[in-house]
This record gives C-alpha cells, sequence and structure tokens, in this order.
C-alpha cells in the first residue's frame, strides 16, 4: 500500500490557510475574491508541480489531468472557497490531498489505465453567488437556475455563455467521482473511527413559515384572551423537534431564524416570520414532517414558503466496496455514515452514478469556524484512503473494461 509525504501535504494545508487570515485565527477566502484568487494560484504551481496539466474553465473551475492508458476517467474533486470566518480543512483536505495522491503517484512512475482529474470547484459554499456553481456547471446542469443568478454572476465577469461553456466535454467517459472531506460532525470522533465510509448526501427541504395571531398590548390583555403569534410558533417548533426525533434517527429539523412583528418589549406579537430546515436521508419522513406543520394550523393562521427542495441523494455500492476495502487493507478502522451537509459530490452523483466520499473525522464536530480542525494522523490516514482507492479502482475498472 502506498503512503503520502505527510508533511509536505500539511505545509501546503497550512500555507493555504494563511492565505484569507484574520486577527480572530480565522480564514476567509470566498469564491472570486483576492484572497480566493490567491489560493488558486498557489494551487496551480502544486499541480504543475506534481506534473498534471492544469486548465481553468470559464467560471473558474481549475482541473489538474494526469493522463493514463486510456481516455476514460476517474474524478477526484472538492473546494477551496471557505466561508466567512471559517478553518482550514473544510473542502481544502479535499483539493490538496487529490493533488498530493496524484504527486505520489508520479513519483513512483506508476502508470494508470485511467486519466486522472482533480479539480477545485468554484463556489462550492454559496457565499457569493449560489452554492455548486462550479460542478453544476462542469455537468450542464446549470440552466435551470441560470436566470436567477445571471445578475450576480455578471458581477464578478461571469457570463450566462461561461456557464455553458464550462460543461466539460468528456462527461461520457467520466467514469467514478471521488471526494475526500472532513465530516463537519462528531461521529467519527465520538465514536473513535479513522474513516468514514459514506452511504449517501441527506435530502432536505427549507420554508419560510408565517404564523398569524392578533396584536395586542402586553400589559392589559389577560393571558385567556390573547392570540400570541409567537406562543404559536414556539409551539410548532417543539411540536416537530419531537416528531423528528420519533420518526427517524438520520433526520434533523431546525429553526435557524425567528422574527417577531411588531418586535416590541410591550406588544403581543400578531405575527411572526421563522424558518424551518428539514433534512433526512429518507424522503418519506420528510414528507412526515411537512404533512405535520401544514395541517397544524388553519391557512388564516399559518403560510408557509418552500425555499428549497433537495432530495437524499446516494453512493454507489462499488464506491463504498472499495473505498472500505483500501481502509480495511491500511489497518484503519471504518464505519459508514451519511453526510448531513450538502457537497459537490450531492450534484455529480445525479449525473456520474458512481459517485463516493471518504471522511474524516472533525476534532468534536466542529467546522466552519476557526475551531475546525482534523489531527494530522488523521490527514494522512484519509488521503491515504484516497490515494490507494485510487489505484484500486483503477485496476479493478481496467479489469471490467477489457
Amino acid at each position: 500500500m502506498l503512503k503520502i509525504n505527510i508533511e509536505r501535504l500539511k505545509k501546503n494545508i497550512l500555507d493555504l490557510g494563511e492565505i484569507g487570515r484574520d486577527e480572530q485565527g480565522g480564514t476567509t477566502r470566498l469564491a472570486y475574491s483576492a484572497e480566493y484568487d490567491r489560493g488558486v494560484d498557489f494551487l496551480k504551481k502544486l499541480m504543475e508541480d506534481a506534473n498534471l496539466r492544469v486548465e481553468t474553465d470559464a467560471v473558474g473551475n481549475v482541473i489538474g489531468t494526469r493522463k493514463g492508458k486510456s481516455d476514460k476517467v476517474v474524478l477526484i474533486g472538492s473546494h477551496t472557497d471557505t466561508v466567512v470566518h471559517g478553518g482550514i480543512f473544510d473542502g481544502t483536505l479535499g483539493v490538496l490531498g487529490g493533488i498530493e495522491a496524484l504527486k505520489i503517484i508520479d513519483e513512483e512512475g506508476i502508470q494508470l489505465e485511467h486519466t486522472i482529474k482533480v479539480a477545485n470547484w468554484a463556489e462550492e459554499e454559496g457565499n457569493v453567488i449560489k452554492g455548486l456553481i462550479g460542478s453544476k456547471s462542469y455537468l450542464g446542469e446549470m440552466e435551470d437556475t441560470l436566470a436567477e443568478i445571471e445578475a450576480k454572476l455578471n458581477q464578478h465577469g461571469i457570463s450566462a455563455e461561461d456557464v455553458r461553456n464550462a460543461k466539460a466535454e468528456d462527461l461520457d467517459l467520466i467514469e467514478t467521482y471521488l471526494e475526500l472531506h472532513i465530516e463537519q460532525g462528531g461521529v467519527l470522533f465520538n465514536e473513535q473511527k479513522d474513516i468514514g465510509v459514506v452511504t449517501g448526501i441527506i435530502g432536505e427541504q427549507r420554508y419560510t413559515a408565517t404564523i398569524y395571531g392578533e396584536e395586542n398590548h402586553a400589559g392589559t390583555t389577560p393571558m385567556h384572551l390573547r392570540d400570541d403569534a409567537m406562543v404559536k410558533a414556539a409551539e410548532l417548533i417543539l411540536e416537530l423537534n419531537q416528531l423528528c426525533r420519533e420518526t427517524d434517527e438520520t433526520m434533523v429539523c431546525t429553526t435557524g431564524w425567528i422574527k417577531a412583528f411588531p418586535g416590541e418589549q410591550n406588544s403581543i406579537p400578531g405575527m411572526v416570520k421563522m424558518s424551518i430546515e428539514i433534512r433526512a436521508m429518507k424522503k418519506a419522513s420528510i414528507e412526515i414532517m411537512t404533512d405535520y406543520m401544514k395541517r397544524r394550523f388553519s391557512a388564516e393562521e399559518c403560510e408557509f414558503e418552500c425555499t428549497l427542495t433537495q432530495d437524499p441523494v446516494f453512493m454507489s455500492d462499488d464506491c463504498q466496496r472499495i473505498i472500505a476495502e483500501a481502509s480495511d487493507e491500511l489497518g484503519l478502522s471504518r464505519m459508514s455514515l451519511h453526510s448531513g451537509a450538502g457537497h459537490d459530490a450531492m450534484a455529480i452523483a445525479k449525473v456520474i452514478k458512481d459517485t463516493g466520499m471518504i471522511f474524516a473525522p472533525s476534532v468534536n464536530g466542529r467546522s466552519h469556524c476557526p475551531q475546525e480542525w482534523t489531527e494530522w494522523h488523521d490527514v494522512e490516514n484519509s488521503v491515504n484512503v484516497l490515494l490507494n482507492t485510487i489505484l484500486k479502482m483503477d485496476q479493478q475498472k481496467a479489469g471490467g473494461n477489457k
């Protein structure tokens, strides 16, 4: 089993983490920003040093290619844009880990059957324009939302035609997509497992709920005569929380924000707006939750606006098997788990059916903050799994293609 150079990879992760570093210890590299562009230049140099042919497409995806004996492609990818005041591992581990894996293959002089590509997908986080722009453009899957975001694209010098031109010409040659990522949760860390074999990426529905009551004086209105919109909202939050726990252990339900109107200390709220986000691996579980909340009040008492619908996405059995084999052969402990966060793999799996993800543990489950951390031995383990998954996949799929 081949092993990566962890000291080299560690230096690369720390060096990239300094680009966009703020005084409070967070890192901010928003897509298409000056800091992000500096990070891209850093990546390009690493790709060139690994003897990859480097290309940048019309939306800013950076693709490094190692030509194989055939034109069949194994694609590896993640992102290096961050949230505001984020950590240094989210997305970055997958991109720099992919480059490191191909650097080792180059140093060992291994000639692979497949052409291997490593991608740095543009605007994954969605803090600037919209999430997953790079990977969806590469797949030709942006047409439905182009009109909605065209003005924001134009602000960054990107046209609708650029998005269309970013579609890969060799999509039919891509056999497999692999993405290495930190878990961003505490399951692996708490279970003390080295590697997560991802089974799927959670489905999601988001709503804005508007709950109506009767605005009135807070001091003169007896409790039994009140129609308090805030109380109604609180009851709904608690009921959905309980139903979520009883229905599906993979499901989570969150109210991230709530606004009362008129929002005065001495007024009973006559209206409340709040977010409701439901995520689960089973679409039927999400439907149970949404059916309940829509039946909970009359149409006059509450209105719901759906702001996002995303079905669950499942990783291929073949990818899960090979990732598990690589982990076992490296002597690492592993477990199967789903992803509660979205990733580029979520979009790519809809087009490239043989898609797989590898998770590395996150210390205390922290992410999207300066405290985000993955121990260096876990970084090493996870990229070793990626490296040997590439090698095993190349051999097994090449054998199947003959």
